[in-house]
């Protein structure tokens, strides 16, 4: 099965904490560093991988 990615971004690094906060109670996991893009409107981005080990996904 393929892992399912996704790059999660915000205006401010407190926004993106929050967000990752919610993210990962929900089965996603931080797979980078905090990256800063300045030309952004959201500068803010990290990535993140859906956990698919523990849990059966079914579509």
């Amino acid at each position: 099965m393929a892992q399912l990615k996704k790059i999660t971004k915000a205006r401010t690094s407190r926004e993106l904490e929050h967000l990752v906060a919610d993210d990962t109670e929900r089965g996603w996991s931080v797979e980078s560093r905090m990256n800063y893009i300045s030309q952004d409107p959201r500068p803010y981005q990290i990535l993140l991988k859906f956990n698919t080990e523990n849990e059966q996904v079914s579509l």
